[in-house]
């Protein structure tokens, strides 16, 4: 009887966190031990951080707009902080944020807009991964096994 309270009780506890806006946040940790390309933080955002230098995500994020062919409709690159706006054919647009942290940590995020397709901008996300993976330029390779 105790068993099947505690587990009546686990499994309300999943739906309770499986409701609403927040769902996806509170069920991340659950789904998935490996680091995602961006974290939704909601409202057509998603932002993430990378053990890579500034100048190289900087470079693959042009790369990966133009692999999506994706058209660069304006683009501030500075030292610390650099801004790039696309559109797709559609007109929808997608704005990438990157700024420098450290010589070493690098901070993107990623706004489609509150009714954009935050896909859009996952999918955008994950090649600016591939192509600083392709380019061999994060500076930690973080596949299970390897000691610290």
């Amino acid at each position: 009887m105790k068993k099947s309270l505690i587990i009546l009780f686990l499994f309300w506890i999943l739906l309770l966190f499986s409701n609403g806006c927040t769902a996806p946040i509170a069920m991340q940790g659950l789904s998935t031990g490996v680091p995602v390309a961006f974290n939704g933080t909601g409202q057509g955002e998603g932002d993430s951080a990378w053990f890579a230098r500034y100048d190289d995500v900087v470079q693959a994020t042009l790369r990966a707009g133009e692999k999506l062919s994706f058209k660069l409709v304006e683009k501030t690159i500075e030292v610390d902080q650099s801004d790039f706006r696309y559109v797709d054919d559609k007109g929808k647009r997608i704005e990438i944020l990157i700024e420098r942290r450290t010589e070493t940590l690098t901070w993107a995020q990623f706004d489609v807009g509150a009714f954009g397709s935050t896909s859009i901008g996952r999918l955008m996300a994950r090649q600016i991964v591939v192509e600083m993976a392709e380019a061999d330029k994060f500076l930690r390779d973080w596949h299970p096994g390897e000691e610290d």
